[in-house]
């Protein structure tokens, strides 16, 4: 049966990604085919389990059973994460992405299964009423069941008649890519371009390919915003970071503390490794162990020997193979590193430090004045994030883990190059330099999104472009 062609065609700012850092979310409708480009999880900045359960248990403002197609540009959790809920209400269409996302997609949804139903015990067991898990590890099983892949960069695929796509390359992490939907009838032709999130420019993470800045036209853009600010401009280089690391490293081994590297688990671990082993690894007198904690960071770990080819494996093989490293899975292993007062590095998730065995670590090493905690990228923007306390509060003699108060002694840095994100001068250089007639600013703060709308406009305007500049809000739709 022919579907009923839908009114109005245009791109629906579905998701909350319209107005904040994440859930990731829009809609296309072009004659009678609708697009969903990502279906991310929304992450309360707030840390607050029930706001989060609220926004990401609301009635999808489409029906997931109309849906044709959906983008995956990338496999963070913001942007694909309720996949599975959408496939549990009636999604049966293709989900489209690259091949790496789709490997690290699985190990990622699966890990947020275990969270949201853990999450919906917590909310039960607090307000006294039962609150049901937005999805489980059967759904996730189904999501990746509908999931085709696409490899090629730079190549157009035709998925029908109608609508085309291509991937474009972007470093924000592996299997990333940017989206150009290609929509066409006997009218017209319209071609929208979604960054998804942007890879620095110039500083480049290892394995993944450098970010392009496409040269083709697109009728419409649409560029992520998260460093906005003209306050997230940074002048130091990788390098600088890495002295700053090994000088830092170099210093707490020698006064027989430990080295703690909050990190996520996807990207940001292997990352980390890597550079470890790049600063050490010939070095036959360096003797402390490196511990990765984490069962999802090993799990990650693992993928990325599988899915890595050329020389990106051969590097990882040497750095996964380090006579250094332990990766850590079982919980029992844990508690005896946790245990063990030998002076080591350890790399343990989450980022922000709002749970896992991080927590555990910092509880013990927080205290320890030989000990150093090392930070690699955003952690939060307020108190209700550990990671946030323990960066901000150096002057406070104590901080609380918990409802338990840990004395503040460790020494704490910051490593500012170790992003995945495109910095704010990196956003000026892409969105001022594209061919295009709109470029609708999200994945940011109001605040991010006017600041970087004012420099872009002046930035346009002197590479002898016209193109206008548009901040996203709540529901916003432009017709196509």
């Amino acid at each position: 049966m022919a579907k009923r062609k839908k009114k109005s065609d245009g791109i629906y700012f579905t998701g909350q990604s319209s107005i904040d850092v994440t859930g990731s979310q829009y809609l296309v409708k072009f004659d009678e085919y609708q697009v969903l480009i990502e279906c991310g999880l929304h992450q309360s900045s707030s840390n607050d389990y029930l706001d989060s359960y609220k926004v990401n248990s609301a009635k999808f403002a489409f029906s997931p059973n109309e849906i044709d197609f959906v983008f995956v540009a990338h496999p963070h959790i913001d942007h694909c994460g309720l996949l599975p809920r959408l496939v549990k209400e009636g999604f049966r269409g293709e989900i489209i992405t690259t091949r790496n996302t789709a490997f690290i997609m699985k190990a990622l949804l699966m890990n947020c299964a275990y969270i949201v139903a853990d999450e919906a015990r917590v909310l039960s067991k607090r307000y006294h009423r039962e609150y049901k898990p937005l999805f489980d590890e059967g759904d996730v099983i189904k999501t990746m069941a509908l999931v085709h892949v696409f490899d090629e960069y730079n190549i157009v695929k035709v998925l029908n008649e109608k609508i085309s796509f291509q991937w474009l390359k972007n470093s924000h992490c592996i299997g990333a890519a940017q989206l150009q939907l290609i929509l066409q009838n006997e009218l017209k032709t319209k071609k929208i371009l979604y960054t998804s999130d942007i890879g620095a420019l110039h500083t480049r993470n290892h394995y993944v390919e450098d970010t392009e800045i496409p040269n083709m036209f697109s009728d419409i853009t649409i560029m992520e915003s998260t460093y906005g600010l003209d306050k997230r401009m940074s002048k130091k280089t990788r390098s600088f970071d890495l002295e700053h690391l090994k000088v830092a490293i170099n210093t707490v081994l020698e006064r027989k503390g430990s080295v703690i590297l909050p990190c996520f688990s996807f990207s940001r671990t292997q990352e980390l490794l890597t550079n470890l082993y790049l600063l050490y690894g010939e070095d036959k007198n360096f003797k402390a162990k490196v511990t990765v904690d984490s069962m999802l960071s090993c799990e990650i770990s693992d993928i990325y020997s599988d899915i890595l080819t050329g020389e990106y494996f051969n590097l990882w093989e040497k750095v996964s193979s380090w006579e250094n490293v332990r990766f850590i899975s079982d919980k029992t292993q844990s508690q005896e590193n946790l245990a063990d007062n030998t002076p080591k590095i350890i790399l343990s998730s989450s980022g922000f430090c709002t749970n896992g065995r991080i927590v555990n670590y910092l509880k013990k090493y927080l205290k320890d004045e030989n000990s150093m905690i090392i930070f690699s990228g955003y952690v939060g923007d307020n108190p209700s994030y550990l990671s946030y306390r323990i960066k901000n509060y150096s002057n406070r003699s104590t901080i609380s883990i918990n409802k338990e108060q840990i004395p503040n002694k460790a020494d704490c840095i910051t490593l500012s190059t170790f992003s995945s994100h495109a910095n704010h001068n990196d956003l000026i250089e892409y969105g001022s330099s594209l061919n295009t007639n709109k470029l609708v600013l999200v994945h940011g703060s109001e605040e991010s999104k006017r600041c970087l709308s004012a420099k872009l406009k002046e930035a346009i305007s002197k590479n002898d472009k016209t193109y206008k500049v548009i901040c996203a809000n709540k529901d916003m739709v432009i017709h196509l």
